[in-house]
């Protein structure tokens, strides 16, 4: 059982993000358009899961959770669904499994240690980890290209922007002005909330995932570490954790290898 297959698939607003563990790390992963089953036929690259675990913030497409039933058991992970830390979040139907997911790999990686996770995609959400894991509540703030598409559409006359374009410090054009407020508008953003939490954990840590998430840990002074992959590592932890509460012994979180190292 040490050396499972489990493949875990994040399901965001604009793509999914699937990744093959074996033995709790990350053997290989990539994104792909959602639905699409080409893409996760690639990434098996002829490896056969004995599960698949599938987290989604967007509308579950029934007939792609079919044809995933059908490589392996399919767990379908949801926000409020049972997690090895506790969460202080009420209403927990509307938690996204995402920040679920989030929250559970920052307290896995960083036991003892209060982190902020600032996730970075369509929406910037931050969540607080307290230090025994438990989950404080979070932030849910617009996107780059939420931001751009809302100066555009509630303005007469400024123009929609690509929030992607690498932007200067005080803009000499309008399109430029727009970059850099949508750029520094979210670094200050994360730099203030993170000062917040430091003010009350000193030893606290923020962590960056989502699909934004290097271009702002490049902007940002502060000591960070940027996880790419953590949506999917909280995904396959949440997975083991339902299989411990089934009475799976080798579900157990201390024997899946996930942590710090975990490679991808």
């Amino acid at each position: 059982m040490d050396a499972e297959l489990v493949l875990v698939i994040d399901v965001g607003n604009t793509r999914m993000k699937l990744a093959l563990f074996r033995a709790g790390r990350v053997i290989r992963h990539r994104a792909f358009g959602h639905g699409d089953v080409a893409g996760v036929t690639a990434l098996l690259n002829g490896a056969r899961p004995q599960a698949v675990v599938l987290g989604s913030v967007s509308h579950l497409d029934n007939g792609f959770a079919d044809q995933l039933a059908r490589i392996a058991p399919l767990t379908i992970m949801r926000g409020d669904g049972p997690s090895p830390f506790p969460s202080k979040v009420q209403e927990r139907a509307t938690l996204g499994v995402d920040r679920l997911a989030n929250v559970v790999a920052a307290a896995w990686r960083f036991p003892g240690r209060a982190a902020l996770v600032v996730d970075a995609g369509s929406c910037v959400t931050y969540d607080l980890v307290e230090p025994d894991g438990t989950h404080a509540g979070g932030i849910i703030a617009p996107g780059m290209a939420m931001r751009a598409r809302a100066m555009h559409a509630y303005s007469a006359r400024l123009p929609e922007v690509e929030p992607g374009q690498a932007p200067v410090r005080w803009g000499l054009r309008t399109d430029d002005a727009l970059a850099a407020g949508i750029h520094h508008g979210i670094v200050g953003e994360i730099d203030g909330h993170f000062r917040s939490v430091r003010e009350r954990y000193t030893q606290a840590v923020l962590l960056l995932s989502g699909g934004d998430a290097m271009r702002f840990a490049k902007a940002l002074k502060c000591g960070i570490f940027a996880v790419p992959l953590l949506t999917l590592e909280g995904l396959h932890a949440l997975y083991l954790h339902h299989r411990a509460l089934a009475g799976d012994r080798h579900g157990a979180l201390g024997g899946a290898g996930l942590g710090p190292g975990t490679a991808g």
